[in-house]
């Protein structure tokens, strides 16, 4: 476990206004804010006198929350400005992207949703469903064999070559990776509205943590401060290691948990001084833990694939810093494959 029990006084820096992706978002089949579901078995578990989950398991007919930041993000790539609807786009364009299940499969939506092509690099080991997932999109599909980083490395050089590809990355060093956290604050302003009382902790899942910079970027402005707790596979705690040493670290591959989401060796670039100032807590977690928050989410009719049942497994390892009086949201950020629309 680390902790930092200066970040809750560490103001972000003032995001830039690209726009609003809440107003794109909306223009997306099937967008509706998804449920934020008390739970109060859980809650009396753990002592607090709330604990609420923000349920990402079916997003836009897509089963994770990763959407939310590919579709802003290649609308701005794209060149949008008002709605996509709007967007003159050249039809030969490809999207091309490295994943671990979820994003790849989002940018292989809007690129079929916007009748362009797609070419998605992935991990060697990703479980078959994913890849199948993603090829169910439309989208050309790589099987890199490599680790995470390695089929960024494979996207980025594959996008370089090609004239009429936009690199619809979420990590790395192009301007998408800044554009996809601008989108999943969406999550972060249909809490604000759902819950009427503010937060005392927000427990997120990380990869290379992309959207956990999101999360420290909302709460580490204006309003309301929890603290932010991060979970990460134990095999792949890249941001962990990182906190702890006070520069990033890699954490070599092969990482082989069921958090396929999560195996990510290093930490973005953009994310990491975010996440340095601004986190308070972080754990890993073991695939037993996740799996057993799986079954215990499901007891309670809510449907969360591995990562996103590491919020619950991670808070369970930090409950003896919480309080009677805690309010825990966590935010569960994908379903169970094979689910969906």
């Amino acid at each position: 476990m680390y902790l930092n029990p200066s970040a809750r006084s560490w103001t972000a820096p003032a995001a830039t206004s690209d726009g609003d992706p809440r107003a794109v978002h909306r223009e997306l089949p099937g967008f509706a804010p998804t449920p934020l579901i008390e739970v109060p078995d859980l809650a009396k578990e753990l002592g607090v006198r709330r604990l609420l989950v923000k349920d990402e398991h079916l997003r836009a007919g897509l089963p994770s929350f990763k959407i939310l930041g590919a579709a802003w993000a290649i609308f701005k790539g794209l060149g949008g400005t008002t709605s996509l609807k709007d967007l003159k786009v050249d039809p030969e364009t490809t999207l091309v992207s490295a994943t671990a299940g979820n994003h790849g499969r989002a940018v292989a939506y809007m690129a079929k949703l916007l009748n362009l092509k797609a070419h998605i690099f992935i991990p060697a080991g990703t479980a078959p469903a994913r890849i199948e997932a993603i090829r169910g999109e439309g989208a050309k599909v790589d099987v890199v064999d490599g680790d995470y980083q390695q089929a960024v490395e494979r996207a980025t050089q594959r996008a370089s070559e090609n004239p009429k590809a936009l690199l619809a990355a979420d990590v790395g060093d192009s301007m998408t990776p800044i554009w996809a956290t601008q989108g999943y604050r969406t999550i972060l302003h249909e809490i604000d509205e759902q819950l009427t009382e503010a937060p005392d902790l927000v427990v997120v899942p990380v990869g290379a943590g992309a959207f956990a910079s999101a999360v420290v970027q909302h709460y580490r402005s204006d309003g309301a401060r929890p603290k932010i707790l991060t979970v990460e596979p134990d095999s792949a705690a890249c941001l962990l290691k990182s906190l702890q040493a006070g520069e990033p670290v890699n954490v070599p591959g092969p990482h082989p948990s069921k958090m396929a989401g999560l195996n990510a060796g290093d930490v973005d670039t953009h994310a990491w001084p975010y996440l340095k100032n601004g986190v308070d807590a972080a754990v890993t977690v073991t695939d037993e833990e996740t799996d057993e928050a799986m079954r215990d989410l499901a007891d309670k009719d809510i449907v969360a694939g591995e990562c996103g049942a590491a919020s619950l497994a991670g808070v369970r390892a930090f409950r003896e810093h919480l309080t009677k009086d805690s309010i825990v949201v966590l935010i569960s950020t994908e379903g169970v494959h094979g689910i969906s629309r």
